[in-house]
């Protein structure tokens, strides 16, 4: 199950298509849905994951050997792991290398300086493929020359998230893996919809149960974002595998 491994990431394009820079087709529709109402969803098929990729995934990270519920985080109850990525377009072509840390600070509600679970995803070519395909996501337009990109590997069991939120960052990316149970629905709010209490006022703008497989790209300023809590299967099981990945601003990370 686990996959094979190397160290010296080099430059090279998006996941293999016709287009010279190696954007896939279907891109153009997520690209649009996003210029317009700021938010796209889309499919691991879409983007060009390889068959079993998510399975491999899963099973090579999703372990006790990688994720882990620290004191302090919440919902209380989820298991965690993360990584950053340093990004460089360069003539169209990506190049990627490990950022020196993934701290986090004073983030989510939470203050301090945060040192979680780390996986280097670079060591393995196929999750390599998934950040090039998940940058790709990006429109062309709107990429940084330069920049950072956060992997979170997010394991819950009862609630997903504990409120309305920003991150504060620029797009937003939730990438299903597994989920076993229902609900889990995911929401996107307008700010000026949601109260200073962080309450929402009327309907969302989007109200998604993400299956396994399902991609959701937003632009964070535009939405205040949630998700519903998960509802136990018959036995009494829940749980659900995501990634939540970040084109993370300047200041997240490079600030001089």
């Amino acid at each position: 199950r686990s996959l094979e491994r190397r160290s010296s990431p080099t430059p090279c394009e998006c996941p293999v298509s016709d287009d010279p820079n190696g954007n896939r087709p279907g891109l153009d529709r997520v690209w649009a849905a996003l210029a317009g109402q700021g938010y796209a969803l889309t499919t691991e098929d879409e983007i060009g994951l390889p068959d079993k990729f998510r399975d491999n995934f899963r099973q090579t990270y999703f372990t006790d050997a990688c994720i882990r519920h620290d004191q302090g985080d919440w919902p209380k109850d989820r298991k965690r792991a993360r990584d950053v990525i340093r990004y460089w377009w360069i003539d169209g072509a990506l190049r990627l290398e490990e950022h020196d840390t993934i701290a986090l600070t004073d983030r989510a509600g939470i203050s301090g300086r945060r040192e979680h679970s780390r996986v280097r995803l670079l060591e393995d070519p196929q999750a390599e493929e998934l950040i090039r395909a998940l940058l790709c996501l990006a429109p062309p337009g709107q990429r940084r020359g330069t920049g950072t990109f956060g992997v979170n590997l997010f394991r819950t069991f009862t609630d997903v998230v504990t409120k309305l939120h920003h991150d504060n960052e620029e797009f937003i990316i939730l990438y299903v893996l597994d989920r076993q149970g229902e609900g889990a629905e995911s929401y996107l709010y307008k700010p000026e919809a949601v109260t200073v209490e962080g309450k929402p006022v009327g309907e969302p703008v989007l109200q998604y149960q993400l299956n396994p497989g399902d991609i959701l790209i937003f632009n964070d300023a535009r939405f205040m974002h949630g998700a519903t809590p998960l509802q136990a299967l018959p036995d009494g099981t829940s749980m659900r595998d995501v990634l939540v990945c970040t084109f993370d601003y300047p200041g997240t990370y490079l600030a001089a």
